[in-house]
C-alpha cells in the first residue's frame, strides 16, 4: 500500500493531466461504465457536511472510496475547507492499494471539471476569464482555467474583500503549479462579480453562498459559466436569471445535479426552466453523443456537484505516477 501527501502528489501530478483523465472518468460515467452508489450524506450543522463517495468501475478493474468534510469555516482557521481522504482499491483482491491526501486530490479534480467544461464547452477565442471566490478550491479552479484556454490574456479574480481577493491573487502568483502553467496574462481583482462579468469569455463561481452572487446583468453571448460550489438544494450562487437566460445547461452528472444543487433546483422549483431541458451531460459531449456548444453565441451553464469516479481516475493515475517515480511511502501490513 502507498501512502501519498498532498506535496508528493502535485510532484508527479500535474492539471494538464488531470483534464485528460477527468474528461475518461466523465465518459465512463455518462456510458453507464462506472457503478456510483449515491454518496453518503451527512449534514452536521446548515454549513457543514460529512459525505462519503464510493466509485467502481470494471473498466479500470479498481474502486475508491473518499471521505471528505465540507467546512466553509475552516479557511478562518487556516484549514483545509475540504479535508478527505481518497482510497484506492484493487478490483481483483479487494485490498487497499494505495491511500492518498483526498484534499489534494479533490481540488485537482475539482478543478479540472472546471477545466474539462471550458476546454468542450468554450468558444476558441475566448480571452477574459472570471473567478468568484477565493476559498480553498480557488487555485485549481485557477489553475485548470488557464490551462484548459492557453489562449486566456486575463483572469479577473473576485471577492466582495479586496484585502482577501488581493492575498489570494499574491499566494497564487508564488505558488509553482500556477507560475509552472505558462499563463502569461494578467491577474486582476475586482469587488463586484456582475462587474467582473461584463466582456467574460468564461467564468467560474467557487463560494459557498446561499444567494446567488452573479446575476445575468453583463452575461455576454458566447459565455461559459462553470458552478461549482451549490452542493446542496439550499444553497445558490448562480442566479436563476442566469440559468433561466442559458442556451444550454450541461450537468457532470444530470440526476446527481438535480438532486443536490440550488442552482438549478430553485429554477426548477420557481418554474423558470423544465426538466426537460437537463438532458446533456459533460461526458456525452467529450463523446460526441450530444452537442454542447452549437452557436457562437450560445450561453452555458455548467452544473457540477461532483462525482466518484473523477476520483478514481485521477486517484489511479496519480498511483501510477507515483509508483514510475518512486515516491509516497510503501506500508506493509504484518
Amino acid at each position: 500500500m502507498r501512502l501519498l501527501t498532498g506535496p508528493e502528489i502535485w510532484s508527479v501530478y500535474s492539471m494538464r493531466q488531470a483534464l485528460e483523465d477527468v474528461a475518461k472518468a466523465f465518459v465512463a460515467t455518462s456510458r453507464g461504465e462506472a457503478d456510483l452508489p449515491l454518496r453518503t450524506r451527512i449534514n452536521v450543522d446548515e454549513r457543514r457536511t460529512f459525505l462519503v463517495m464510493p466509485a467502481y468501475s470494471a473498466s479500470v478493474n479498481a474502486g475508491a472510496v473518499k471521505t471528505i468534510g465540507l467546512y466553509p469555516d475552516n479557511a478562518k482557521r487556516g484549514l483545509p475547507t475540504a479535508p478527505a481522504t481518497t482510497v484506492v482499491v484493487d478490483g481483483d483482491t479487494g485490498a487497499v492499494t494505495a491511500v492518498l491526501d483526498g484534499d489534494t486530490v479533490t481540488k485537482i479534480r475539482t478543478g479540472a471539471s472546471s477545466g474539462v467544461a471550458f476546454k468542450y464547452l468554450a468558444t476558441p477565442d475566448a480571452r477574459v476569464g472570471v473567478l468568484v471566490g477565493t476559498g480553498g478550491q480557488a487555485f485549481t479552479q485557477v489553475l485548470a482555467m488557464v490551462t484548459a484556454l492557453p489562449d486566456l490574456q486575463q483572469v479577473r479574480v473576485v471577492n466582495p474583500d479586496a484585502k482577501l481577493a488581493e492575498d489570494f491573487v499574491n499566494r497564487l502568483q508564488s505558488w509553482e503549479p500556477f507560475t509552472a502553467s505558462g499563463f502569461t496574462g494578467e491577474v486582476v481583482t475586482m469587488t463586484d462579480a456582475d462587474e467582473a462579468a461584463e466582456g467574460a469569455d468564461a467564468i467560474i463561481l467557487v463560494t459557498s453562498s446561499h444567494e446567488p452572487v452573479l446575476s445575468a446583468r453583463n452575461i455576454k453571448p458566447g459565455c461559459v459559466i462553470s458552478c461549482v460550489g451549490s452542493y446542496q438544494p439550499h444553497m445558490q450562487e448562480c442566479g436563476a436569471d442566469i440559468v433561466k437566460l442559458a442556451d444550454r445547461i450541461v450537468c457532470d452528472q444530470v440526476e446527481a445535479c438535480v438532486e443536490e444543487s440550488g442552482d438549478l433546483i430553485i429554477p426548477l422549483n420557481d418554474g423558470l426552466i423544465r426538466r426537460d431541458q437537463l438532458d446533456t451531460e459533460i461526458g456525452q459531449v467529450i463523446s460526441g453523443e450530444k452537442p454542447g456548444r452549437t452557436d457562437e453565441g450560445d450561453v452555458i451553464v455548467y452544473e457540477t456537484v461532483g462525482v466518484g469516479t473523477q476520483d478514481l481516475w485521477t486517484g489511479l493515475a496519480i498511483v501510477e505516477a507515483a509508483q514510475a517515480a518512486d515516491v509516497g511511502t510503501v506500508w506493509q501490513s504484518q
